[in-house]
């Protein structure tokens, strides 16, 4: 069960490079910046829970807290943008966007900021972190995942809106938040959740490759 841990991880790692760089070929100036953050947020995550599997000294684990927990963070700021472009809306202003994510950054580095942490020592999985607000972290997280659920199912009413990638959307909330509920409930298949990471960078993949067939007036500011 280690190695498909590790395979998880270091596909993920390597999705994430790749759509960093498609990213900035083909995505619209709008959300541009913003996605290139938030996949930056996967990839940084990943690569510090490969590294938990195999340093060997406890000295920089510590400073690996904020990051650790970040997909608390980057699935329900990747859901709002994959949901302004499947709802296909010119009129809508993306800015808004900025104001929700920043709000939400606040409130996990407030977590992060006031949470102990614990370091475990796995025989198969290295070094593991815990903090005394996990169960906070979990909450946080799983009412932002519960608003954009709802959001999404009332976007499936949208005359315009891409039904097909809202039903995508809306089926990665659904298995993130029982995950977590999960996880919650003492229950863990791997040491940290990565199967909803993998299904929204799958996700971004799918509208990253929309953007090549549309037209160049599409989703342009």
């Amino acid at each position: 069960m280690n190695f498909a841990y590790y395979l998880f991880l270091l596909l993920i790692i390597f999705l994430s490079i790749s759509l960093i760089r498609k990213n900035l070929e083909v995505s619209p100036k709008k959300i541009k910046i913003y996605l290139a953050l938030v996949i930056t947020l996967f990839l940084l995550r990943h690569i510090a829970l490969f590294l938990l599997c195999i340093l060997k000294n406890s000295t920089i684990i510590y400073y690996l807290k904020p990051i650790i927990f970040l997909n608390h963070l980057s699935v329900p700021l990747i859901v709002l943008a994959v949901s302004y472009v499947y709802l296909r809306s010119e009129k809508l202003n993306f800015g808004g966007t900025y104001v929700i994510a920043a709000t939400v950054c606040i409130i996990y580095a407030v977590i992060m900021q006031t949470s102990k942490l614990t370091v475990q020592v796995n025989y198969l999985y290295g070094f593991i972190l815990q903090i005394d607000k996990e169960t906070i972290l979990f909450l946080f997280s799983l009412i932002l995942l519960g608003a954009l659920l709802i959001l999404n199912v009332i976007l499936l009413d949208r005359p315009y809106a891409n039904k097909k990638g809202i039903w995508f959307i809306i089926i990665a909330i659904l298995i993130v938040m029982i995950e977590d509920i999960i996880i919650l409930g003492g229950i863990k298949l791997f040491p940290y959740s990565v199967i909803g990471d993998m299904l929204f960078l799958i996700i971004i993949n799918l509208v990253l490759k929309g953007f090549k067939i549309l037209p160049k007036n599409n989703y342009r500011s």
